[in-house]
């Protein structure tokens, strides 16, 4: 049973009309309407009160719609993805400040980073799952991310076809 039916049904078996429940739950009964079509789905914290009202346990309640549960689970290991991303970028920041305070030329040792940077995203590319994280961010997000990564590459891919072609280049006229 989908989630949407499971509020009806609960909503029904305590003789509530759905304003009655937008009531109790501060919101507008059009709301409730979009639940129990499956046109929408409630915030946690609604399932969460909903429960509480029809007196029965958060598992009973939700456990029914498999899509639902897949959606929550999605949701809470894609935020532990965002928790390594932000992460990683503080330590790369501090570590960019380090370099300055220490002096170091970071257009010496820039292309380290790239090549680095490179083999991170073609680990994190492998270790995604695809198909959750398709579910969880609108596509529109994931292509703006893809061209932005792009983007950042270009000048590394470029280096690399340019030093590509001059290796050529001495091999024909015979240097080494």
């Amino acid at each position: 049973m989908d989630l949407g039916s499971q509020i009806r049904k609960q909503r029904e078996a305590e003789k509530w009309s759905q304003q009655v429940l937008a009531d109790k739950l501060h919101i507008s009964r059009q709301s409730i309407s979009k639940w129990e079509q499956n046109t929408a789905l409630p915030s946690f914290t609604n399932i969460v009160t909903m429960s509480e009202l029809f007196g029965i346990s958060l598992d009973e309640f939700i456990k029914s719609d498999t899509q639902l549960v897949e959606k929550i689970d999605a949701k809470m290991k894609m935020s532990k993805i965002l928790k390594a991303i932000i992460i990683s970028a503080i330590i790369a920041f501090i570590m960019f400040i380090g370099l300055k305070i220490s002096s170091i030329d970071v257009y010496n040792i820039s292309s380290y980073f790239t090549d680095l940077g490179a083999v991170f995203l073609i680990i994190i590319m492998f270790k995604l799952d695809w198909h959750k994280l398709d579910k969880i961010v609108p596509r529109h997000i994931i292509i703006l991310i893809a061209i932005t990564v792009i983007l950042f590459l270009v000048p590394a891919i470029n280096d690399f076809i340019l030093s590509l072609i001059d290796g050529f280049q001495d091999g024909l006229n015979g240097k080494s």
